[in-house]
């Protein structure tokens, strides 16, 4: 877990880690870390659904998050579903280190480094499943890209499409 610690984040990537940085969460190292916050009523839970999203089972992330990103994750959707009467599937959210290593033996694209989802302010949103179906949409994946991009016009997020998991790595700002 240390050499985690190590990894510097790219230019792109910065931004993301100083927002996530922003809502006064140590980074978040294990289960207990996580429990802390909960406890203290920082963390909140994200519901497995909601008008506009879907979350799917979640194998290396907690369906947790800072009350600012579950309410912007909740009008993100709100919104999609308004302007496409669809949903979208939300991937992952909060992550530990611990977390962040058992992903990283299956999905090479999991930050080496620390990453906004381990400070409890990021989630990933699907660009290839919308209502339950895993497959290339693409009116719903532009809508989707509208949609991120008016959000982060508006300060409100940092967004990178991740191409092999076929994701939108999303980090909300403390706006």
């Amino acid at each position: 877990m240390k050499t985690v610690l190590k990894v510097e984040p790219t230019e792109l990537y910065k931004p993301h880690l100083l927002a996530s940085q922003s809502f006064n969460v140590n980074i978040l190292e294990n289960t207990k870390s996580v429990d802390k916050y909960i406890a203290k009523g920082k963390f909140v839970k994200v519901k497995k659904k909601s008008r506009g999203y879907r979350l799917q089972a979640l194998e290396y992330s907690r369906p947790y998050l800072v009350k600012k990103a579950r309410t912007t994750l909740e009008r993100m959707a709100n919104q999609f579903a308004t302007n496409t009467k669809s949903f979208f599937v939300v991937s992952s959210v909060t992550r530990t280190l611990e977390d962040q290593c058992r992903l990283r033996k299956v999905n090479s694209n999991a930050s080496l480094g620390i990453s906004s989802h381990n400070y409890g302010a990021a989630f990933d949103i699907s660009y290839v499943r919308f209502d339950h179906q895993l497959k290339v949409n693409p009116k719903l994946e532009k809508e989707l890209g509208k949609l991120l991009e008016q959000y982060k016009n508006l300060g409100k997020i940092f967004y990178i499409k991740e191409k092999q998991q076929s994701c939108y790595h999303v980090t909300v700002r403390n706006y």
